[in-house]
């Protein structure tokens, strides 16, 4: 064999050197190789992490709903005259107004010469009927007659009436307790049945406008009593007054309104609000939300301790406060991870040193 490995060319003896080389460096390697894994698994084994952990109770909570909206005037109208004539006065932009102040008045030209002729007419026709009507009784007239004095002083009502309603198309007046929104004309303009004069908005009651799923449409109650929160911390009571029998196409939800009371008329519209509906009372957890961790399958959720072994729990937000959020799905009484959580998974054995809340 020897002899064989003498007689081979000098570089099919060097390839056969290296190849053995080669196979004795592998395999010692993979002898090493295993040793070391050994030893970490034996060292992973015998090592068990500490965390700390805080005992938490289950506290009584109203499950509310939590609709974001804006804030509505309930009315507003866009003033228009019935008639064509010249503005002679207006109240100004922002002037707070009671139902039947005037906004605009328009130059009543000869319309009140009108009127003033149309009621002498009425009061001449209507003495006119009262003597016929009395010879009728007498028998000095005929029913033709009244008939016709009847008729006479009909006519003369109506254009009375008429010409009391031109007069008041003259003066644009206020259809409810509220502000003057906008003047769209000044005085001397000229201004036709097609123009603005201005409009008036009612600041009180106000309403909250929001969307509400599908799912929780059902929930809501009308006349339901409910807290609308202002961006300013302010909370006031208010009530369902409407919710929508259509859903929006786009977005899938149903528009709903709150109405809430506003007589000093400070808060204004447009004004970004959450409307809170309670709907029921429930055993919840309020726990910081740094807590909170996704486990394989994508579900929310906070890792616990029972009887030193971690233990992942599915759990729902119900409401995001400022100390923290409340949360249903744990057990009444439980031991929370709140240091180390993100080193240890469901069914790990722990070390876990209990700190106060």
């Amino acid at each position: 064999m020897i002899k064989k490995f003498k007689d081979l060319p000098t570089n099919y003896k060097s390839a056969l050197v290296i190849f053995i080389a080669l196979v004795l460096w592998i395999a010692s390697g993979i002898f090493k190789s295993d040793s070391n894994i050994a030893t970490v698994e034996t060292t992973e084994a015998e090592k068990i992490i500490s965390v700390r952990a805080t005992d938490v109770v289950a506290e009584d909570k109203i499950y509310y709903l939590t609709i974001r909206g804006r804030t509505e005037a309930e009315n507003k109208v866009i003033m228009r005259p019935k008639t064509t004539s010249t503005i002679l006065e207006t109240l100004d932009k922002g002037q707070a107004v009671k139902k039947g102040d005037v906004v605009c008045t328009l130059d009543p030209e000869d319309r009140n010469a009108r009127l003033d002729e149309a009621v002498a007419n009425e009061k001449q026709a209507q003495l006119k009927f009262d003597a016929i009507e009395s010879l009728a009784k007498d028998g000095y007239r005929s029913d033709n007659a009244v008939a016709s004095a009847e008729a006479v002083l009909k006519g003369a009502i109506a254009r009375r009436e008429i010409a009391e309603n031109a007069v008041n198309n003259t003066m644009l007046k206020a259809p409810f307790d509220g502000f003057v929104e906008d003047i769209n004309v000044k005085v001397g303009d000229l201004i036709s049945p097609s123009q603005m004069c201005g409009s008036v908005i009612q600041l009180d009651p106000m309403i909250v406008t929001g969307e509400v799923t599908e799912k929780n449409i059902t929930q809501i109650i009308p006349q339901q009593k409910v807290n609308i929160e202002l961006l300013n911390g302010k909370v006031i009571e208010g009530q369902i007054s409407y919710i929508s029998k259509s859903s929006n196409s786009a977005t899938r939800t149903y528009k709903i309104e709150a109405t809430f009371e506003n007589k000093d008329g400070l808060i204004r519209e447009g004004v970004t609000a959450t409307v809170k509906a309670p709907l029921q009372k429930l055993k919840a957890h309020l726990i910081p939300s740094y807590l909170l961790s996704l486990n394989d399958f994508g579900d929310l959720g906070v890792k616990i301790v029972e009887n030193n072994i971690v233990r992942f729990v599915n759990i729902q937000i119900i409401e995001d406060v400022s100390e923290g959020i409340w949360v249903i799905g744990l057990p009444e009484k439980t031991k929370i991870i709140t240091v180390g959580q993100e080193y240890v998974i469901g069914g790990q054995t722990v070390n876990v040193q209990t700190v106060e809340s």
